[in-house]
């Protein structure tokens, strides 16, 4: 997902794929926004030959099982790959490139990762593939559904670190730092910020109120004590 600055929209998504103009030639309305937000280059692969690194990466693998689940989709809907010249990105098809440089800045710092890979998992590409409208978009149009993509995938970030017992605040504030330049494709770093937080509130709320009312079913069903699929 890159550069946000306190008073405009980036031209790189901080925590995944970065927009390009226009929308593509494709024919549906699905494959359009497909191309466009996770048909990027992708960056060059990386061997995990650190066991740092390894140690991060299966930790990582744990969240992205869990994230999955909070999402509603299968685990193996979405794949890590270590790579070099990225914070994370995703792509059509559910691999999730996570930067080795990125990963070893923020080991102390998991609500950093997660919520980074949350991010990424909150976009839920293959989902697109159910929009078949068969017409080209607008510049407006396209710009339009990047902001509510972005928006998305910043709210599920909010959610999923609520539902796992994690802050939102050390992940706003990576938001701020990297975010540094303007673009009419992003909403600002501080709306983002906005809507990570209130999402995380909401989700919040409603993990209280399961452990609150139905507590076994909480025990049972959160991320923060998931059991998994078996």
């Amino acid at each position: 997902m890159v550069r946000i600055n306190g008073s405009g929209i980036s031209t790189h998504n901080p925590f995944g794929p970065s927009w390009a103009r226009g929308a593509g030639e494709t024919k549906s309305v699905g494959e359009q926004i497909q191309d466009t937000l996770f048909g990027k280059p992708k960056p060059k692969v990386l061997d995990q030959d650190d066991a740092d690194v390894a140690a991060q990466m299966a930790r990582l693998h744990v969240y992205r099982k869990r994230l999955a689940r909070l999402a509603g989709d299968n685990e193996d809907d979405y794949s890590l790959i270590l790579s070099e010249g990225t914070i994370a990105m995703i792509d059509q098809h559910g691999a999730i490139y996570v930067g080795k440089s990125f990963l070893l800045d923020n080991a102390t710092r998991p609500g950093v990762l997660v919520g980074v890979l949350a991010h990424e998992i909150g976009h839920r590409p293959k989902r697109w593939a159910a929009y078949r409208q068969e017409r080209k978009l607008s510049q407006e149009e396209h710009d339009r559904l990047c902001r509510t993509e972005e928006t998305r995938a910043d709210y599920f970030s909010g959610v999923a670190l609520a539902e796992l017992g994690m802050d939102c605040e050390p992940l706003v504030a990576f938001l701020m730092k990297v975010a540094t330049q303007p673009h009419p494709e992003y909403f600002s770093a501080e709306l983002r910020a906005s809507v990570i937080r209130e999402a995380h509130g909401d989700g919040k709320r409603k993990a209280d109120n399961r452990k609150k009312f139905f507590p076994e079913f909480a025990r049972m069903t959160s991320a923060k004590g998931d059991l998994g699929t078996g």
